[in-house]
Order: structure tokens, then C-alpha cells, then sequence
């Protein structure tokens, strides 16, 4: 609140986004900052209401200028604080790779267990419904862990019936050391199904196959990698001494927002499109992709950017797709697109989350532990008693009345 300024407000900063923007179309064709931010997100181990970000926006690069210079920091960082030394070319790897590899855009590639599509498989191969209903059939091979007992795949079932996965049951199917094959489903699967299976998953003898099914494929997915986090946990294979560090490229400029029943720009509404794919933001905008890119170590978004829209026209279609009326875009945005009618230069940006590369580079789960005074998982901070509530003589200095539903 503003006391200069009765019923009007600052807002803190989000990101530093529009402004670094603005001083690139200003002439400073390099920014550089180690930015404090804030945002009032749900908590979990790699958030806080109060953050630090190393940020930087640069003019008349390309999306390949940005990465390799935040890479070279990346291998200097690994080098210089735990001895590490990073390829010398980290591997990029497109958003739809990803998802259908591993069902997450920040996969943890230290091990191993890539996703197999099963639907040739077991598709409308027998009486099984829930298979010759599904959408989506996927797997994971499990390496020596066919000894699992009944107790231990129980345990795995009722793990991704939980509400944070979602999933409706699991299947499995054990290859012992002489190639038989043992199933949950042995009645509706003849043998020689089974060994399809084998050979479609690659499996060998002792290994465990972990299957997943459902109507939709990038949530069944999603359900998918949970299960394959955990038993990456349960395997030992998530060492933290071990970092495994690559680019997500090639995002989907906009997701449907189930709440908001609306497109929303995945990054933000600045965000370059694909050239390659312009023609498609009339009717197709779902299938646009966008030059944007995330770093990923050990499973963990690290940081991301995006190449800059500079055009007037392109910016508008933006903020048109994503149902904003003109005026909203001028009382929201107008002090942007006011300069770039001025002229902007081609621009590209990235941030990396400070506190996370530390924690990672700590071997620590939660990036509350490198932070000095950090919010709890109800965002208070349990040092200072905050947030409090203000005296009332500070609110009438304010000009603010609470009304606080119940």
C-alpha cells in the first residue's frame, strides 16, 4: 500500500521481465542481475514466497548465444564448487522428447527406465477393459527386481493410487531367470503375450515391467514418471553426488488452463513463437511451439527463458489469443508496447534460480535449508512471527479497512 497514494499499490516483483525488456529497447544490450523476487505460489520444496535469481537479458542474440553462455557458467559452477566437470555439450532435448520419454518437462536423467508405449501390445488383445479402453498404455522396465514380492507390488499399487499420482491401479509382469513370465494379469494375457511384451520393453530375464493406463496420455504420463521417481528413490539410482544436467527446448507456447477454461502462455505472454509454426495461432495456437528453453539438473528446473517477442503485431496476437481485450493489453502492458513502437532490438533472456543451484550442488532437498530466514509450508516466517497483523493506527495512516471473509 501507498501512503502517498491512497487505494493505490505496489506490486513486488514477480520477475524483473518487462523491465529488463525495456532497457534492452533503451540501448543496453547486456543486463545482468542477481535479482530478488516474490511470488505467492503453493509451497513445496523448491519454492519460497522470496527467492534469488541470477538474471540476464542480452540483445541481438540467438537462442543458441544464450544457453552456451549460461552453460559455460554452468560448467564453470560444477568445476569450481564441487570438483564436477559437465560434457562439453550438454544434450538438448525437445518438450515432446521429453514428455514422451519421461513424463516430465525437468526429467531426471541419472538413470535409466525410459518409457515404452505398450498400445500395439496389449491394445484390444483380449478381455481386459481397462487396457481396450485406454487412450494411453505405458511402461517401465525395472532391471533385476522380478524378485519383488507380492508385499512390495502391493506396496508400488497403492503408491500410485495416492491422490498426488492419481492412477487407477498398476499392472506388472515379472520375467524370472528362465524367461517365464508371471503377470497380475495372467488370465486375460497368454504367455506368448507376455513375451510380445518382453521384447517390445526390451526386457531381460529378472527384470520387472511397471505398467500404466488411462484416457489421457500426457496425464497417464505424468502418473508414469511419479512411479519412476520412486523406484528410482527405492533403487538407490538418484544419487546426489552424480549430476546429470540438460536443455528442454522446444516448449508448447500455450496450455489449457483446466480453471481458468482458457489457453495461458506456458512461460509468459512475451515469448517468441516458433517461426516455423506462426501460421498455426489463428486456428491451431495448441500446436505452436515456442522458442523457449529450461535447465534441468537432477530432475530439477535450475532455470528457463525465452527468445523475445519485439514486433508491435506479433505482441498483440499474443495478448489476442490469450483473451485479452485491447484494453486490458494497454492498462496491463501498454507502457511495453509503447516502447516497442519505438523500435526494440531482437532480444532473448534466462533466469536460474540461485537458491536451487545451491541446493543441488549441497546435495539438499529443499531449498529452504540455503536460504538464511525461510518461509515455512505455510509461508510464515517462524523467526519474525509474519506475517502479522497490522495495528490499527498503521491502517488508518494507510487508509486501508479490513474485511476478512470467514
Amino acid at each position: 500500500p501507498s501512503r502517498m497514494n491512497p487505494g493505490q499499490f505496489y506490486a513486488l516483483p514477480q520477475s524483473p521481465q518487462t523491465l529488463k525488456q525495456l532497457l534492452m529497447i533503451a540501448g543496453f544490450d547486456r543486463y545482468f542481475q542477481i535479482a530478488k523476487c516474490f511470488r505467492d505460489e503453493d509451497l513445496r520444496a523448491d519454492r519460497q514466497p522470496e527467492f534469488t535469481q541470477i538474471d540476464c537479458e542480452m540483445s541481438y542474440v540467438h537462442q543458441e548465444d544464450v544457453l552456451q553462455v549460461f552453460e559455460d557458467m554452468a560448467r564453470y559452477l560444477f568445476k569450481e564448487t564441487r570438483d564436477v566437470e559437465l560434457p562439453a555439450k550438454l544434450e538438448q532435448m525437445t518438450w515432446n522428447d521429453a514428455m514422451k520419454r519421461y513424463g516430465s518437462d525437468k526429467p531426471d536423467i541419472r538413470f535409466g527406465m525410459e518409457f515404452v508405449e505398450l498400445m500395439d501390445a496389449l491394445k484390444d488383445k483380449s478381455d481386459f477393459s481397462v487396457f481396450n479402453e485406454a487412450n494411453y498404455i505405458g511402461g517401465i522396465v525395472v532391471p533385476g527386481c522380478a524378485h519383488y514380492s507380492r508385499k512390495q507390488l502391493d506396496e508400488l499399487a497403492d503408491f500410485v493410487k495416492r491422490p498426488q499420482v492419481g492412477a487407477k491401479g498398476l499392472v506388472y509382469i515379472k520375467y524370472d531367470e528362465n524367461g517365464t513370465a508371471k503377470s497380475s494379469v495372467d488370465k486375460f494375457f497368454t504367455q506368448e503375450q507376455l513375451q510380445d511384451v518382453k521384447k517390445t520393453t526390451n526386457a531381460n530375464n529378472g527384470d520387472l515391467v511397471l505398467i500404466l493406463s488411462g484416457d489421457n496420455a500426457n496425464k497417464t504420463r505424468v502418473q508414469l514418471c511419479s512411479l519412476r521417481l520412486e523406484m528410482g528413490n527405492r533403487l538407490g539410482l538418484r544419487d546426489k553426488n552424480t549430476f546429470k544436467c540438460l536443455w528442454i527446448v522446444d516448449f508448447p507456447l500455450f496450455e489449457w488452463s483446466d480453471e481458468e477454461q482458457r489457453l495461458m502462455a506456458t512461460h509468459h505472454p512475451f515469448t517468441m513463437p516458433n517461426p516455423e509454426d506462426l501460421h498455426l495461432l489463428d486456428e491451431h495456437p495448441e500446436q505452436v511451439r515456442a522458442l523457449a528453453y529450461d535447465f534441468v539438473c537432477n530432475g530439477i528446473e535450475v532455470g528457463g527463458g525465452s527468445i523475445r517477442i519485439h514486433d508491435t503485431e506479433l505482441q498483440e496476437k499474443m495478448f489476442e489469443v490469450l483473451g485479452f481485450t485491447k484494453q486490458q493489453a494497454e492498462e496491463q502492458f501498454g507502457f511495453l508496447m509503447n516502447a516497442f513502437r519505438y523500435g526494440a532490438p531482437p532480444h532473448a533472456g534466462i533466469a536460474f534460480g540461485l537458491d536451487r543451484y545451491v541446493s543441488i550442488m549441497a546435495g539438499l532437498d529443499t531449498i529452504r535449508d540455503v536460504i538464511a530466514f525461510p518461509k515455512n509450508n505455510s509461508g510464515r516466517d517462524v523467526m519474525l512471527d509474519a506475517p502479522s497483523a497490522l495495528a490499527p493506527k498503521q491502517l488508518d495512516e494507510l487508509q486501508i479497512k479490513l474485511d476478512i471473509k470467514s
